[in-house]
């Protein structure tokens, strides 16, 4: 048994008490965030990318040794998922490898393109200097922490192919060599985890978080991130695993490098609850929350 439970503010809700009002200390703080998020933004650079990407590098290497206990609920479900994955990834790439390349292969072939490097420094360049020229520093911005979040995912992809070496499911053309197919770790390759999957949802993250008050612009970056991952897989590059962990990679890296600038929370993983749960009768279950 799975509950979900939202939990927010339920204002017409009468047996909910009413919430105060912010105290003026509230308004002022977060005034001083407000204001101190301006002054960041002010001294993001192009100039400047490198040291942000050095300094962030270290942070989610780092990471790992900084995990708290309020971690470990979406952790085990992310490293679940992976697990799952990997014990199928033999079977789905043996699979998709078995028969010739077809109409479906072609079709990948372009949508995989999509979450190409040049496509999504296109895209980012695109946002930069477009708020460049409106002078508008949402959009600037946006581009700006668009090749921060490709550059850092490609760097932890790249570092984790090199100690992975995972074969691919197939070669360019949809050849498959011996037991390229099998998915087997460290036997030479370079396929886990995806850096296309990464790059996509580091980019599409950026301009989600960036643009979130917009009713379609999260819809259609993660969209096409989704696209781009399937892609990879029908294209016979890459395993569902390496692309769920891509993905999941590119994900956090992309939110993260977006509220660095931000007066905002930067975590929503936080609210993020999973715990024994004891219903009425016998039984037990687990109760998996989102506080909001």
């Amino acid at each position: 048994m799975l509950l979900l439970a939202g939990r927010g503010a339920l204002a017409n809700d009468p047996d909910t008490p009413l919430q105060e009002q912010p105290s003026a200390s509230a308004e002022e703080s977060k005034d001083q965030q407000q204001d101190a998020a301006a002054s960041s933004n002010a001294s993001y650079t192009v100039r400047g990318l490198p040291g942000e990407i050095f300094r962030d590098q270290k942070f989610i290497w780092l990471r790992p040794f900084r995990l708290e206990r309020e971690d470990a609920s979406w952790l085990a479900l992310i490293a679940g998922a992976t697990a799952g994955m990997i014990a199928t990834d033999r079977r789905v790439g043996q699979s998709l490898t078995r028969s010739p390349p077809g109409s479906g292969y072609a079709f990948s072939n372009r949508a995989g393109q999509l979450g190409g490097a040049f496509t999504d420094v296109g895209v980012a360049g695109a946002f930069y200097l477009v708020g460049h020229w409106r002078q508008d520093e949402n959009t600037q911005l946006t581009g700006l922490q668009g090749f921060q979040a490709l550059a850092e995912s490609l760097v932890v992809v790249e570092v984790l192919k090199v100690v992975t070496q995972r074969p691919r499911p197939a070669q360019p053309g949809g050849r498959v060599r011996i037991h390229g197919a099998d998915g087997q770790f460290f036997t030479g390759g370079y396929s886990f985890p995806s850096g296309h999957a990464a790059g996509a949802w580091a980019l599409a993250a950026v301009i989600a978080e960036r643009h979130r008050h917009s009713p379609w612009v999260p819809a259609t970056a993660y969209s096409l991130a989704g696209l781009v991952s399937a892609a990879r897989v029908t294209d016979r590059r890459h395993f569902p695993s390496d692309v769920f962990v891509g993905s999941v990679l590119g994900y956090l890296i992309g939110r993260h490098v977006a509220h660095q600038h931000s007066s905002e929370s930067s975590s929503r993983l936080s609210h993020l609850r999973l715990q024994p749960f004891a219903p009425p009768g016998r039984g037990s279950a687990l109760e998996l929350s989102w506080q909001f």
